[in-house]
């Protein structure tokens, strides 16, 4: 099963690209007036309504992935102008990036009290395991407090567990190479899904920074079962699942990438043992948000 991450960057300065898909810029609706940077402002512009993106079906049955770059610019009239596509993506992927950053809400920048344009990027990433999105310009966030520390999304964990698998904590100078460290280790437990969860980077109220990891939590497999074998089969099965450490058993984790590695040992395991034509496919049965259950449809022909 396909899984896509919508990864959002804001960051506050202009890149331009050498690769990937370049596209002309799409915006005749200019900004008046003089536009800053993000480290220029004292007040940064502020998201306050940024839909996910929507991946158009035609682009997911290709396969699409990569990222859309966008430039535009927080206008102090509270209206995205100059958009530009600096990078896209085929199949109506730039095209449902760019009328998501043109209906983005937001509160414009301040400078002197007065409300200002401020130019932003937006990224769009598809098909990317979990990464840090800094919603703020990486090296400002460098050397300020970790002021607030926040985790979304957990639901049968707690926030100790959690904690206890990183090394983050209010009060410690911020350091983006152990944010990305601490995301790694929780992506390392099995608990959380890979193409989802993620570590955003925004200004804290009192100068610092806020880190927040925003976690998937895969579900539970409840059961599991075996469709098409006897007996002596499923144990077989589940002996050479368990020597090739391929863990589907039931509390664990439901991990799509290791039903993958699962359907690939059970087919070889069954051609190893003169089967033609083997066929195993696990089929996903949720009974709620925290659990499911796995059906594994084996077929083939045994001589």
């Amino acid at each position: 099963m396909t899984r896509i991450l919508m990864l959002v960057l804001f960051v506050f300065v202009m890149v331009s690209s050498g690769h990937a898909q370049l596209v002309p810029p799409v915006s005749a609706d200019k900004c008046p007036g003089k536009i800053y940077s993000g480290k220029d402002v004292e007040r940064r512009a502020r998201i306050i309504d940024f839909k996910s993106l929507t991946v158009p079906n035609e682009a997911n049955a290709h396969g699409v992935h990569g990222t859309v770059i966008i430039n535009a610019v927080l206008c102090h009239n509270g209206r995205v102008t100059d958009i530009t596509v600096i990078q896209g993506l085929p199949f109506g992927v730039t095209e449902s990036a760019i009328s998501l950053v043109r209906n983005t809400r937001f509160l414009p920048a301040e400078l002197n009290l007065h409300s200002i344009s401020q130019a932003m990027q937006f990224q769009f990433s598809v098909n990317d395991v979990g990464a840090v999105t800094e919603r703020i310009d990486p090296a400002e966030a460098a050397g300020r407090l970790v002021e607030d520390l926040d985790f979304i999304g957990y639901r049968r964990l707690t926030k100790e567990q959690i904690l206890g698998w990183i090394l983050t904590r209010p009060g410690n100078t911020f350091n983006a190479d152990l944010v990305q460290q601490d995301l790694k280790a929780l992506l390392a437990t099995g608990y959380f899904d890979s193409k989802k969860t993620r570590v955003t980077l925004e200004d804290a109220v009192r100068g610092g920074v806020r880190v927040v990891f925003e976690m998937v939590e895969l579900p539970l497999i409840a059961e599991v079962r075996f469709e098409g074998l006897k007996l002596s089969d499923q144990s077989a099965v589940i002996n050479e699942l368990t020597k090739q450490g391929v863990d589907v058993r039931k509390d664990r984790p439901l991990d799509p990438a290791t039903l993958r590695k699962a359907e690939i040992v059970i087919e070889q395991f069954f051609q190893s043992q003169g089967w033609i034509n083997v066929k195993a496919e696990a089929v996903i049965e949720s009974i709620s948000f925290t659990e499911s259950k796995v059906v594994f449809k084996i077929s083939g022909h045994n001589f």
